[in-house]
């Protein structure tokens, strides 16, 4: 231990040693070689640890002199070869931490990430020195961007940094990492192009293993999916069409900027930027958990934001389409295209009565769905059969709900009553008799109710009747037979505020009783035992004996 411990500490001395010669003397570069050899050592991780972050201040150090950019106009040949090997060895170095990237370690992928943007930071500030424009070196971060998405071992605590610490902090990197997002989930996107120029391009095999990657992009990885979508759902600074001072950049801008704005500077450009990225990840396949999570935040982070929100009609409709937890989840996204943005959807209400099932009163998304249900049926020109359908589906429903859902049901088809007046006739009517005369007959199906048909206007709702809630006030839960006893009273009573009556479960229900003080104490008969078991039992004589 003493041994390994000492060598340790004697490595890492030597690549201050090294890193001191680098940057004070550029008779020392070769020294980047050895350091090099160190960082990916896999011998002593505190001094390959040392090492990397060694090289992290060297290119630093080497960006602000200028040694790394390409002098086009510099006729020193020794010169021109010093600067090309010394990009070879740096872009080296990127890959090194791009593979760090990858690995399972949190801590070490953050780091790797701030060393990463560290250099994006002194490229772009170095070719603003050397020709006073604005160059954003998006193809280094292109390469990040694909580092961090197209990663199965990306960790949570990773795509929060890069999402809080400087996609949300910085306008060019979030302006530039939409753009990237859009290229990276195209299927013309070729993950070589980008390294076309060095070296290993030509390797043998390297064509297989081109089509290949470029395959696996354009499908589309479960790992770049959610990784793509984590990151974009906890970025907080959205775009705006009205003027913003976008001043908050990685790479600052030149003090005269000419004619020419940079897009990075145009708020219709940020906002057209986040459009295309959203419209470019819902392209591709969803993993059904990610699915769920667009669809909740769809609403409220996506479509107020988009240039066009009318180009997610085809989405949100599809997902309407798909029925089960998916159509109720993508109900609010529908809502505000057509409310806000009028968009025609043809047979809506046909739609939403289907969504009306045996499984509706279980599922997690039960609230949500029955706020929105409220809302379509508020509007009074909506005709009689439509809302008597609704109220006896409702109705039918309730009497294989749960006690949490029949307290949604009640106050649901009270409102619809109240708000519909035509629909009054489901309490008054009585099954098995005779609409016009009053006569008892005796039929087969006393109600004509057709509990299978998805029309809402073959059902034949409104010539039957809701005797399910005359049911309901015999419900063996007190409080729902007591809730239920409303219709049996005049209709004076204000509409019920169906928000307090949404989250109820078993266990609210559990609390309010036992919270509940009794009015006097109930009567108990106390004997206390003086056996185990009675007498003539025959478990006690077989104890006896």
């Amino acid at each position: 231990m003493c041994v390994c411990f000492r060598h340790a500490q004697k490595l890492i001395e030597q690549v201050r040693q090294w890193e001191s010669s680098v940057i004070q003397n550029q008779q020392g570069l070769n020294n980047i070689v050895d350091i090099f050899s160190v960082a990916k050592g896999q011998e002593c991780a505190e001094a390959s640890f040392v090492a990397i972050n060694a090289l992290g201040r060297i290119y630093s150090a080497l960006w602000t002199k200028g040694l790394l950019n390409r002098n086009k106009d510099s006729n020193d040949s020794a010169q021109e070869k010093v600067g090309d090997w010394l990009r070879t060895n740096y872009n080296m170095y990127v890959d090194l931490l791009r593979g760090i990237l990858k690995c399972k370690e949190a801590p070490m992928q953050i780091g790797a990430l701030r060393l990463l943007i560290q250099m994006l930071e002194k490229e772009g500030h170095s070719a603003h020195r050397l020709a006073n424009v604005y160059s954003f070196p998006n193809s280094s971060l292109l390469a990040v961007v694909e580092s961090v998405l197209d990663n199965a071992n990306a960790s949570e605590h990773l795509l929060r940094t890069f999402a809080e610490s400087y996609i949300n902090s910085y306008d060019d990197i979030r302006y530039y990492f939409y753009r990237n997002v859009v290229k990276l989930a195209s299927p013309e996107y070729d993950p070589f192009k980008r390294n076309s120029g060095r070296k290993n391009s030509n390797a043998p095999g390297s064509d297989t293993r081109k089509n290949r990657e470029s395959r696996r992009f354009a499908d589309g990885t479960p790992a770049f999916v959610k990784n793509a979508f984590s990151i974009m759902n906890l970025v907080r600074v959205m775009p705006k069409t009205d003027i913003m001072d976008f001043t908050d950049l990685c790479v600052k801008l030149p003090d005269e900027i000419g004619e020419t704005e940079p897009s990075v500077q145009s708020p219709s450009a940020h906002k057209r930027a986040f459009s295309e990225a959203w419209l470019a990840l819902l392209r591709l396949p969803l993993t059904p958990d990610t699915y769920k999570q667009v669809l909740l935040v769809m609403h409220k982070r996506i479509i107020p934001h988009m240039t066009d929100p009318k180009a997610l009609m085809d989405f949100l409709s599809n997902s309407y389409d798909a029925g089960g937890p998916t159509s109720l989840l993508a109900l609010n996204g529908l809502f505000t295209l057509i409310t806000d943005y009028n968009l025609n959807y043809p047979q809506f209400y046909e739609k939403l009565y289907t969504l009306l099932d045996r499984n509706l009163f279980h599922v997690k998304y039960r609230a949500r769905f029955f706020r929105l249900l409220e809302i379509f049926l508020a509007s009074s020109h909506l005709p009689a059969y439509l809302i008597a359908a609704f109220a006896k589906r409702i109705s039918r429903l309730a009497l294989s709900a749960p006690p949490s859902g029949i307290v949604i049901a009640i106050p649901m088809v009270y409102n619809l009553l109240k708000a519909h007046p035509s629909c009054m006739v489901l309490i008054h009517r009585m099954p098995g008799y005779d609409s016009e005369t009053g006569e008892q007959k005796v039929t087969e199906e006393a109600d004509i109710f057709v509990p299978t048909e998805n029309d809402p206007a073959k059902c034949m709702a409104l010539q039957s009747s809701l005797w399910e809630m005359e049911t309901l006030q015999h419900h063996y839960y007190a409080n729902i037979a007591t809730l239920a006893n409303i219709f049996n009273e005049p209709f004076h009573k204000p509409s019920f505020v169906l928000e307090d009556f949404l989250d109820h479960t078993y266990a609210t229900f559990f609390e309010s009783d036992t919270a509940r003080k009794p009015r006097k104490a109930p009567a108990l008969a106390t004997q206390p035992p003086t056996s185990l078991f009675r007498p003539g039992d025959a478990i006690g004589d077989f104890m006896a004996y």
